[in-house]
């Protein structure tokens, strides 16, 4: 997993919410930004460190298919198809499950597909709780609309449950260049030298910075160059699988196209081995006589990213 700086941060925020037990949790980002698999690097810590978890990733259920999934997961011993005698018994496993030093945590993806009345049982269950703490702590992620269906007044009272907030956002194209270098180097490829910086940038401009398109873009861009036999990726090969998907060319906002920047993106490809960040000055004006602002590019490698991992190591055992 490559943990760019909005993925630590999103990652810090739920990982601080689940030892702090504070109830709910709301991770929102746009589709293909990497929530599922950020959830899955949580439920990874989780796991390590005995907390008992369950995943929900399709949240388009029935309340009894819901109660039915929370019994199973949550290992309840319970045969009654009453709801009142399912929440007993799950409200007793989970007591039993924290004094055994184990804590419950409830995630729900794709959580802006969840029915009112399905929301409304997932803020109930904020209320299995001891007079110290709660029982159950309930991440919800879904796409950025989860924020707007919060915001509707019969969901005031759940919207005040929310303890923590976190959200991911697309790739910046400092951050694309990290990723694109992070999943070659996991491929075995020790020196990126397929996707030079016009390249990127053109990707970023058709991905608008969402992995997962960039994942496809740069898929079908590897396959159409080896079917070319050419040893680099150029831009009219991206072009080529761009047209195929259907994707559009859109400028980021505040991003001035090829040009003045094309020699300080090609510098910034090419980054230097001590990983520290390099100040890139430009001897162009900006048409008004006066000298361009400095431009740093960071150049720290995915590898130090990685290692920030224990940090949430020590974060979880601090306030576990």
């Amino acid at each position: 997993m490559c943990m760019t700086a909005h993925h630590q941060e999103a990652l810090a925020g739920l990982v601080y919410s689940v030892c702090t037990r504070p109830g709910l949790t709301v991770l929102t980002g746009e589709a293909g930004t990497g929530k599922t698999t950020l959830l899955y690097a949580l439920l990874d810590l989780l796991e390590k460190r005995r907390f008992i978890t369950a995943i929900c990733t399709n949240p388009v259920l029935s309340r009894e298919e819901l109660f039915d999934f929370l019994t199973v997961k949550f290992a309840t011993n319970c045969t009654s198809p009453l709801k009142s005698r399912q929440l007993d018994a799950l409200q007793e496993t989970l007591l039993r499950n924290r004094m055994d030093g184990r804590p419950s945590v409830l995630i729900v993806d794709e959580a802006h597909r969840l029915p009112m009345d399905l929301l409304e049982e997932v803020r109930l269950l904020l209320n299995l709780e001891t007079p110290r703490e709660k029982l159950l702590q309930i991440i919800i992620a879904g796409q950025p609309e989860l924020t707007d269906i919060l915001h509707r007044p019969e969901l005031r009272q759940f919207k005040q449950r929310v303890s923590c907030q976190c959200k991911l956002n697309p790739l910046t194209l400092e951050e694309l260049r990290e990723y694109i270098d992070h999943r070659l180097a996991q491929a075995g490829l020790p020196q990126q030298m397929l996707f030079s910086g016009p390249v990127i940038q053109r990707i970023y401009e058709y991905s608008e910075g969402i992995p997962r398109l960039v994942n496809s873009l740069c898929d079908g861009s590897l396959q159409t160059g080896f079917a070319a036999h050419t040893p680099q990726i150029g831009i009219a090969i991206v072009d080529e699988v761009a047209k195929d998907m259907d994707l559009k060319r859109i400028a980021p906002r505040g991003f001035e196209p090829l040009g003045p920047l094309e020699p300080v993106l090609a510098a910034a490809a090419m980054k230097p081995a001590n990983g520290h960040a390099v100040a890139i000055a430009t001897s162009q004006s900006n048409g008004n006589g006066a000298p361009p602002p400095d431009i740093r590019v960071p150049l720290e490698s995915y590898a130090g990213r990685q290692k920030s991992l224990s940090f949430f190591a020590q974060l979880m055992d601090r306030w576990k």
